[in-house]
């Protein structure tokens, strides 16, 4: 009879070993899923006013700060600090790279035109820089792609006038120390009188050019001056009327007493 257990006692035991293997594989194989799919996620973390981008640990939970070789995504992702009063969320998920970018995207844009429309030199700057920063992006779609063809245009504008504003400073510079050359008992004088009549003119067209890019701005508060409005044209009088001659003296009625011109009568 004992016989007979143990016979029928090895059957259900191997059962048991082989469904808790089993078990064990599959919830191995959930893990590893699990573990996988949040590998590949990515997230944009906003904390201490830092926006940090993050990725997946290969570990059903878990992220770390995103770390790479490739000196263009090293900087395309690094932290960035908003604009003060930008709202946020706190963290934000994202299935694929092209998700993240997108998104980053969006929010560099909208900062770079805000800053950029104040043509303030300090915002200015730094809608520069994000504008830069988007460039970086690698997973644009086509709209965003033609979006940052406009944006570049527009940031191309303030850089090119910052860069006529920075040339014409150095040549007037130049300018100044030529003409002190010039004027001197120096070596270098006829030199510095010959390149002084070539500068002259590129300084003037430069400083001209200044102008064109970047006109003098209104004081605030202080409306620009309108142009006096110009009196109209006085109508001429019309002719006077010719002068009638006079209506020829009538007879006097018969009968009548004529009067001389002593006074007496005729």
């Amino acid at each position: 009879m004992a016989e007979e257990e143990r016979r029928f006692a090895k059957p259900a035991s191997g059962k048991s070993t082989i469904v808790t293997i089993i078990v064990l594989a599959l919830a191995g194989g959930v893990v590893w899923l699990l573990a996988e799919r949040n590998s590949r996620q990515w997230y944009l973390v906003y904390e201490d006013g830092v926006l940090s981008v993050k990725k997946g640990v290969f570990f059903p939970i878990g992220k770390q700060t995103f770390k790479t070789d490739d000196p263009a995504l090293a900087e395309a992702y690094a932290p960035l600090k908003p604009p003060a009063g930008a709202k946020l969320d706190e963290e934000r998920a994202f299935d694929d790279r092209a998700g993240l970018d997108r998104a980053l995207y969006d929010l560099v844009a909208r900062w770079a035109r805000d800053d950029i429309t104040t043509e303030r030199p300090d915002a200015m700057q730094r809608g520069l820089d994000w504008v830069h920063r988007a460039d970086l992006l690698p997973s644009l779609s086509g709209l965003q792609k033609k979006d940052l063809d406009q944006l570049r245009a527009e940031a191309g504008y303030f850089e090119a006038r910052q860069l006529v504003e920075k040339a014409a400073e150095g040549l007037r510079q130049a300018r100044d120390r030529l003409r002190l050359t010039a004027g001197s008992t120096s070596a270098h004088a006829g030199e510095a009188n010959e390149a002084l009549h070539r500068i002259d003119p590129v300084v003037e067209e430069l400083y001209r050019a200044g102008r064109v890019l970047a006109p003098v701005p209104t004081p605030a508060g202080r409306a620009e001056p309108q142009p006096a409005p110009q009196p109209a044209p006085a109508t001429p009088a019309p002719p006077a009327a010719a002068a009638q001659p006079p209506a020829p003296a009538q007879p006097p009625a018969q009968g009548a007493t004529a009067t001389a011109p002593d006074g007496g009568s005729r």
